[in-house]
């Protein structure tokens, strides 16, 4: 897997994670004003995805 950052049409940048087979598994719900602040938003997420709760099985 991997975060990659895009540009939308109005200028602004998203993080997607993408899985190896290129599926996309989740993209951020907030635009940011430059590639750096996607990427640092899209770096806590994988610093703190796995403290989240709500999916034990």
């Amino acid at each position: 897997m991997q975060f990659v950052i895009e540009q939308d049409n109005d200028g602004q940048f998203h993080w997607h994670l993408v899985r190896d087979d290129g599926a996309e598994l989740a993209v951020s719900s907030v635009s940011f004003g430059s590639p750096e602040d996607a990427r640092r938003a899209a770096a806590d997420v994988r610093l703190h995805a796995g403290s989240a709760s709500g999916a034990e099985s």
